[in-house]
């Protein structure tokens, strides 16, 4: 007697819930998909009601288009969509929505009213359904648009409901969701409300960088740099970045869209930290919103069921585009600041490099005149000096950086008590940077900070951080132009690996050996190590080479040597720049200062410790009651 057959087909109902599971995660699951069905349907104001973060009601509002009674029906069926018809269509999606699951998924685990009337007809359509049954069709008036009421979400999967966050957690990623939309979309309003309190209220604008400064804050958008519209081979990257003196304990403040949609892409995402690499302390996360355009053939927007990863054609050069545009604008020189700075002729004199002795000057005079920070002048001269003054006043732009308006509202803030360091001591503005050599030394305190008189405030530079900045670059240049001086060991060192660690120790030889280090087999998992680079030569080469080849463990692909190697010439810069108790002779402050301003990243050293902070007027004027 046959088996009864094991393998049955589940009740429609079971399948719809087991499906919304997929794409309906959590409340701002539902939200992220109705908010881009809206947008879809041309809306230009959305509003958003929630109670309970979402889990009790989800209520969404828009002046779209609107959809008679037959499409208010056939939304709720499953794969039902307007957006799409063939197969074909896949390879050109336009549009956020295109897979018809969403409304099914929803209605299957919530109550459901949909409420909606099409542009210019007279009468709306009521569309009730509970558990993904319909339960009430109605026509009625209403207002032109859409409107889809959710209530109690998960009501008949408790096992779903119990895995739900507290309201605040859940809170906070519907208003993630709505933040999302609403960069992406500056020419569309959005209000969001949560039990009568209102969260966001967005107007609608012409402008990303109001969008931008309205989701960011102004004090953030202080410190955005404008990519401007970077092109290559029909890719096109937009926004803006962060300087690295603003960041965050976790990844909010994160924005990235390819072709307007959001995305959290493990290759955009890497991109991004592998370029602010040298640039952040460890735990602290950039600032970004960059918009990504490329034709739609070139990306595949159907590999994830809620839509947040994408999967790219040309991955490679899109990784490397974005980490080549964002390192350039976070590595670009500073642009000349709007002053003169007047020399005497015939004062100037030969500077020594930093840290070079200097026989025979143990009894001279240590306190001479600066100018400009890097002109050192005799002491006998100081009559003479020319003065540095300001010719214009820092420009302005959409809101950002003014020394009077900073002013001003830095004295509102603090009207009524003493302002938080954190107030009072800024990162200089990215777009009006400081450059050391047209500011006034003031000289150095506690044996670690040079003082700066510049248009911005009083400048206070770390003389270590600074320094290991300066020479962390050098290095990396070095080893990324292939121009590596090298040191010949006297007695070769022997070094024994594992021998999956000498198989990709051999991969990688060739770029060992055009980096300045020679290997040599030795036996079995041995190498002799006959020379390193000048620059390692007293920095434990063995143990240089063997975080190389650890390092090389972490590599799912290749990658260039020089981008291996960041994390040792970091420690070699840490190592060889001058230390924080030391003393400079105002020769050395003008020497580092040369090099400083010809550095580019001067932000922060390579650990992500600032290089230089700003006292501006304002505080200190009403501390005087000035």
């Amino acid at each position: 007697m046959p088996m009864a057959s094991r393998i049955r087909v589940l009740p429609e109902r079971l399948a719809n819930q087991i499906a919304a599971g997929e794409v309906i995660q959590r409340p701002s699951s539902a939200l992220k998909e109705l908010i881009e069905n809206s947008l879809d349907a041309g809306a230009r104001s959305i509003r958003v009601d929630l109670e309970s973060g979402g889990s009790r009601r989800i209520r969404v509002r828009d002046d779209g288009e609107g959809m008679g009674r037959d499409d208010a029906l056939l939304a709720f069926e499953r794969h039902a969509t307007s957006k799409i018809a063939t197969e074909a269509d896949l390879l050109e999606v336009t549009t956020l929505g295109f897979r018809g699951e969403a409304l099914s998924s929803i209605a299957a685990v919530s109550k459901v009213v949909l409420t909606t009337r099409r542009r210019g007809e007279a009468l709306g359509t009521e569309v009730r359904i509970d558990g993904g049954r319909v339960s009430r069709v109605l026509e009625m008036g209403a207002p032109e648009g859409t409107e889809m009421d959710i209530r109690s979400l998960f009501y008949n999967v408790p096992a779903r409901r119990k895995f739900l966050k507290t309201k605040n957690t859940e809170l906070s990623r519907c208003a993630e969701a709505v933040s999302q939309a609403a960069m992406a979309r500056p020419d569309t309003a959005f209000t969001l409300v949560h039990g009568g309190r209102t969260i966001l209220d967005l107007k609608s604008s012409e402008s990303r960088l109001d969008r931008a400064a309205e989701l960011l804050g102004k004090d953030a958008l202080l410190h955005l740099m404008d990519l401007g519209g970077v092109e290559r081979e029909g890719l096109r990257l937009s926004g803006w970045v962060g300087a690295p003196t603003l960041t965050r304990s976790n990844r909010t403040g994160q924005y990235f869209f390819v072709n307007a949609r959001p995305v959290r892409d493990r290759l955009m995402v890497h991109a991004i930290a592998k370029a602010y690499r040298s640039f952040l302390p460890g735990g602290r996360h950039p600032v970004f919103s960059l918009f990504l355009d490329l034709p739609p053939g070139e990306v595949d927007v159907n590999v994830h069921p809620g839509k947040e990863e994408v999967r790219l054609r040309r991955s490679s050069l899109v990784h490397d585009f974005i980490h080549d545009s964002v390192v350039a604008k976070l590595g670009a020189p500073p642009r000349p600041s709007r002053l003169i700075v007047h020399k005497p002729n015939g004062l100037g004199i030969p500077l020594p490099p930093l840290g070079e002795s200097r026989v025979g000057r143990a009894g001279a005079d240590r306190s001479p005149s600066l100018l400009g920070g890097g002109g050192y002048i005799p002491a006998a001269a100081g009559e003479s000096l020319g003065r540095v003054r300001e010719t214009a006043s820092p420009p302005d732009f959409a809101g950002a950086y003014s020394p009077v308006a900073e002013a001003a509202a830095t004295d509102e803030a603090a009207s009524l008590g003493a302002l938080p360091l954190d107030r009072v001591l800024v990162p200089p503005d990215p777009s009006y940077p400081v450059l050391l050599s047209e500011c006034r030394y003031l000289g150095q305190w506690e044996e670690c900070f040079l003082l700066f008189e510049s248009c911005q405030g009083l400048v206070f530079v770390d003389q270590h951080a600074a320094h290991e900045r300066v020479l962390y670059n050098r290095f990396r240049d070095q080893f990324r132009t292939g121009k590596v001086e090298r040191q010949a060991a006297l007695v070769p060192q022997r070094i024994t690996l594992r021998p999956e660690e000498a198989l990709r120790l051999d991969e990688h030889r060739e770029t060992l050996t055009r980096s300045g280090f020679e290997l040599e087999p030795a036996g079995a998992g041995e190498f002799l190590i006959r020379s390193v680079p000048a620059l390692l030569a007293d920095r434990d080469p063995a143990g240089a080479v063997r975080r190389v080849v650890e390092g090389l463990a972490d590599l799912d692909e290749p990658m260039s040597f020089p981008d291996l190697i960041d994390g040792i010439i970091a420690r070699m810069s840490c190592r060889g720049a001058v230390k924080a108790a030391h003393s400079l002779h105002p020769e050395e402050v003008a020497s580092l200062v040369a090099e400083i301003d010809k550095t580019p990243g001067r932000w922060t050293c390579p650990h992500g410790r600032p290089i230089m902070l700003v006292l501006t007027v304002g505080p200190v004027r009403r501390r005087f009651l000035r």
